[in-house]
């Protein structure tokens, strides 16, 4: 085989596993007709405890201008209780601090 088709093939089956992934949770979904709290509490928090383990590794990983902006992004937060705010802030203190103040 050519190195052209393994891609393709590992491609295509990348796609295929997650997409029966994904179908599989409205399967399993459909066929319960009740869903017990303990699930229903497990699920809800589910975004904010990926977003924190996506965030907080890059704000320990050693660089200033992480820890920076992460504390500015608190006090946002705190101050406005604003997500898209804090989004927003975030983004463009790291522009500035990685492109205009030297670190």
């Amino acid at each position: 085989m050519t190195p052209e088709m393994n891609s393709l093939i590992t491609i295509f089956g990348m796609a295929a596993v997650t997409y029966f992934t994904r179908i599989f949770g409205f399967v399993l979904s459909d066929r319960m007709s009740t869903v017990p709290d303990c699930v229903n509490r497990f699920l809800i928090n589910i975004p904010g405890t990926i977003i924190i383990s996506i965030i907080v590794p890059q704000i320990f990983n050693g660089k200033k201008e992480a820890l920076i902006a992460a504390v500015i992004c608190f006090m946002v937060a705190v101050r406005f209780r604003n997500m898209v705010l804090v989004m927003i802030t975030g983004v463009i203190t790291i522009y500035f601090l990685r492109n205009h103040i030297l670190f």
